[in-house]
């Protein structure tokens, strides 16, 4: 039985910048392979919908988030209620963006308070949380973010190292996702919310494979 992959010829210059990629990330060849191909097939293939299908499933049945899905199905609203003072609202927004090679989509957090302690810790959260990410989450000069005191923006990138890719698997790591930000922000917002702490509860959700976008 002949196997056509094996008769696959890549140009030595993708085969360059491949290698590139791979130790930017510090992955393997075969991962960052691997993803881009999961990456072609998905951006061809008829998932996007069933991206906001799965993370709204997947929310609903926590009983900590309300959930609306645009009529598009390419936009998910998320709010999530802060117990602290005068009772802030989170509000979560996932964008499917089907035109763009690079990422998912977007995943945007706007704070709805007026108080100015709280607007404080949201943006002292935001900053500990990206410095986790570009330490850990091992996406060098990929991460992109637009923050504001009161709002955090970041892309929503492929999932590293995950096979196969579908709707359902991207839907699930974007809820993982959006579940592991809504811990660990409500734990900041707690009396025992150090950042020390915050980098503990981050390191375990990443071994547990809750942050791969």
């Amino acid at each position: 039985m002949n196997d056509d992959f094996a008769n696959i010829r890549i140009l030595e210059e993708t085969r360059l910048q491949l290698r590139k990629l791979a130790r930017e990330r510090a992955i393997s060849l075969s991962d960052i392979v691997q993803e881009a191909l999961g990456e072609y097939v998905y951006a061809r293939g008829d998932n996007y919908h069933n991206v906001i299908y799965n993370i709204e499933n997947a929310l609903n049945g926590t009983g900590q988030f309300v959930t609306n899905a645009d009529p598009s199905g390419l936009i998910l609203f998320i709010k999530s209620s802060l117990r602290y003072v005068h009772r802030p609202e989170i509000k979560y927004e996932v964008r499917i963006v089907q035109d763009d090679r690079t990422a998912v989509g977007r995943f945007n957090v706007v704070l709805r308070s007026q108080n100015i302690e709280t607007i404080r810790n949201f943006a002292a959260f935001t900053r500990i949380w990206m410095e986790l990410e570009r330490r850990y989450l091992g996406r060098a000069g990929q991460l992109m973010y637009r923050t504001d005191t009161d709002y955090f923006g970041r892309h929503i990138y492929w999932p590293m190292a995950m096979e196969p890719i579908s709707g359902q698997h991207i839907g699930e790591a974007i809820s993982s996702y959006i579940h592991v930000f809504d811990e660990l922000l409500k734990h900041h917002f707690s009396p025992l919310g150090d950042a020390q702490t915050l980098e503990q509860l981050y390191l375990v959700r990443l071994k547990d494979g809750k942050l791969i976008i």
